[in-house]
């Protein structure tokens, strides 16, 4: 079989000795899509280490930062700013500015893998099967960050040689600690379609590009599962933040950063003690985790013009979809796409069943009772056209002339304010979360085989091919 080196080695040989093109195998792959393309590598580091995200993604608007009082009296008319401050400009450039490393392994054949949910990895073990994943053609390991306690973030791009126009689909999961299915699950579907020899998986994988960040959270995530008694909260539950008590997902400086709108309460999901549940940190953007992932969303995103991303959490049975800022045309095709998915992982279960996945819409106050702003709502901050601003320390709707937080413009389908154009307003993004009850949480044996059971009997296995089939259909 050839490796990749091989392949480059032919190539290198005949253009020397002979000076013609030639059409060489495509090999080193479990899987074959269409005819490769002249270039194996992928473009995506030159764009990440040498594009201007800073400058891309800020407003011009406001050069210094304002202080609380100087906040809280512009928002007076709307609502009120509470809680932690805003991300400092120089943190947010430094955040934008990561070098991604490439940790793609080219001058290895690939190996059968073998993926069993039931038992138990470790980060490293995890890892380690994400790097024998990139022995394979079009398939890129990066690590795009570091953890609270210095562990690398990967990032796993599977892009298939292929001439066919693609679309992008992104996955994340296990941002909260005992929320271990979406790690589990996300590598599983990729270790299994990337083996797939069939005709399907051929298909899904010359039109799609998947891209992933199996686990966001590794420092929290290793807690629970092999020093448990060291992440548990008083209340007996299990650990939901990074190793310092922050709640990644009440971490980003999306639009709804510490806001509350008039005429709504302020949510019971704030905590200011790392000790418990729902810690935001001392300040958006203060986790290395949360920095890793903006200039990840933003270039999968904003760049990039991802069709369809998707947050892996636990537990609930529940898809969460449509942040009632966004327009009304992005909250249909959200709410489309989780009503498909709903119905594919039920299609095992009765009619009567109590035990299916429901569709729950994000509530009207969603964003605009003070709680710290999640993944899924940074992602359609940025979408929708948000920037950061240096003034206030999180993302906000502009105009060329004026910067807005989000209780200026709660319904951005009702302003008449020439906000600037949305560069991926059509993004659909949802969550999943996995399973039911407690005991879907952690890493216990009896957990990890309820995990099993759940991505068995809910057609989890399904889940990437669907994506693929949904994001083409929606461009024809």
């Amino acid at each position: 079989m050839l490796t990749k080196t091989n392949i480059r080695q032919r190539i290198t040989a005949v253009f020397l000795c002979i000076f013609l093109v030639i059409t060489v195998p495509y090999g080193g792959s479990a899987v074959a899509a269409d005819e490769p393309k002249d270039d194996f590598s992928t473009k995506t580091l030159e764009t990440i280490n040498t594009f201007d995200y800073y400058s891309h993604s800020i407003s011009n608007l406001s050069e210094d930062p304002l202080t609380f009082g100087e906040i809280s009296a512009l928002m007076k008319n709307y609502g009120t700013y509470i809680g932690s401050p805003g991300m400092s400009d120089d943190l947010y450039k430094e955040a934008m500015e990561q070098q991604w490393e490439d940790c793609t392994v080219r001058d290895k054949d690939f190996e059968p893998i073998s993926f069993d949910i039931t038992a138990a990895y470790t980060y490293n073990s995890l890892i380690n099967i994400l790097y024998m994943l990139s022995r394979i053609d079009g398939v890129n390991l990066y690590k795009i960050g570091k953890s609270t306690k210095g562990r690398p973030l990967y990032a796993i791009e599977v892009d298939i040689p292929s001439k066919k126009e693609k679309d992008t689909v992104l996955l994340t999961g296990t941002i909260h600690a005992r929320e271990t299915a979406g790690c589990t699950y996300i590598i599983k579907q990729l270790v299994d379609l990337l083996q797939d020899k069939s005709k399907k998986a051929k298909k899904v994988l010359s039109c799609t590009r998947f891209v992933a960040v199996p686990c966001v959270n590794p420092d929290g995530r290793d807690g629970v599962c092999f020093y448990t008694e060291n992440y548990t909260y008083k209340s007996n539950e299990l650990w939901k933040a990074t190793s310092d008590g922050t709640d990644l997902n009440r971490n980003f400086p999306g639009l709804s950063w510490g806001q509350i709108a008039k005429g709504y309460e302020k949510s019971d999901y704030i905590n200011t003690s790392p000790k418990k549940l729902y810690y935001p940190g001392p300040y958006a953007g203060s986790a290395p985790e949360t920095r890793a992932m903006m200039k990840f969303l933003y270039h999968y995103i904003v760049l990039e013009k991802a069709s369809i991303y998707i947050d892996y959490h636990q537990q609930g049975r529940v898809m969460y979809v449509e942040k009632p800022w966004c327009s009304a045309t992005q909250r249909e095709l959200c709410s489309d796409a989780a009503e498909y998915f709903k119905t594919i992982l039920n299609k095992g279960q009765k009619k009567s069943s109590s035990n299916k996945y429901i569709l729950e819409k994000e509530e009207k106050e969603y964003g605009l009772n003070g709680v710290g702003s999640t993944m899924t709502d940074y992602a359609c901050s940025i979408a929708n056209g948000s920037k950061f601003s240096r003034a206030y320390g999180f993302n906000v709707y502009c105009t060329k002339k004026q910067e807005y937080p989000l209780i200026m413009i709660p319904h951005i389908d009702k302003t008449k304010k020439n906000l600037l154009e949305a560069p991926n307003p059509n993004l659909i993004t949802f969550t999943f979360e996995i399973g039911w009850g407690k005991k879907a949480l952690g890493y216990s044996d009896k957990t990890r085989k309820t995990l099993a059971d759940e991505y068995k009997n809910y057609y989890f296995s399904e889940v990437l091919y669907e994506l693929s089939n949904y994001a083409y259909e929606l461009r024809q």
